[in-house]
């Protein structure tokens, strides 16, 4: 089944993306009301017009109950789920606070070193600054300091599953080390159906 990912900005999507040909339907927010009935995952990046999302609640809802499986990158600023919160930042964070730690193991992290992913040409915080507060019953896959602030989570949504990354796009992290092409086609992989938590 195909997995949906929701394209907000002029440039081309990603090229990982791309490359999934039909497996991948890459469409503006303007079509995604009607594509929700049929897909099976979405994958919506960090430039994601909330207030869209938000007007399609009820579509988003009805998605994730019949079984859909999203991956949502970027800070809730419209919580456009029951239960969802608003980003919640680290306040003045250190080097310290944005170190990355793995809480659980995921099939999209498999086989990539956790610190891969901290910083991008040696500066830190790209990853993540804070967290989408945890719906009922995530699991927190990764966490930022020494608390562990629950960067990325998984959690049940109806019968479907929320993938919550708080921070500039999953897809675009350990860019130096060839991980992103990877994190994308893993995100796709799972947001098809793919192994879970």
């Amino acid at each position: 089944m195909t997995v949906l990912f929701l394209h907000a900005t002029d440039d081309p999507a990603p090229q990982a993306i791309r490359e999934l040909g039909s497996r991948v339907a890459i469409l503006r927010a303007g079509t995604l009301g009607e594509a929700l009935g049929w897909a099976r995952g979405l994958v919506t990046t960090m430039h994601a017009d909330q207030e869209t999302l938000l007007a399609l609640r009820p579509a988003l809802t009805a998605f994730l109950a019949r079984g859909g499986r999203w991956v949502f990158n970027g800070h809730v600023v419209r919580p456009m789920l029951a239960g969802l919160g608003r980003f919640v930042p680290l306040v003045r964070p250190s080097r310290a606070d944005l170190a990355l730690t793995a809480l659980a193991p995921h099939p999209v992290f498999a086989d990539i070193p956790i610190s891969d992913l901290e910083a991008n040409r040696g500066v830190a915080g790209f990853y993540g600054r804070g967290h989408n507060p945890p719906m009922a019953n995530a699991i927190a896959i990764t966490g930022l300091g020494p608390d562990h602030v629950p960067v990325d989570w998984v959690a049940p949504v109806g019968q479907g599953r929320l993938f919550c990354h708080a921070g500039n796009d999953l897809g675009g992290a350990g860019i130096e080390q060839g991980h992103a092409p990877i994190l994308w086609r893993r995100l796709v992989d799972w947001a098809a159906g793919g192994p879970c938590l």
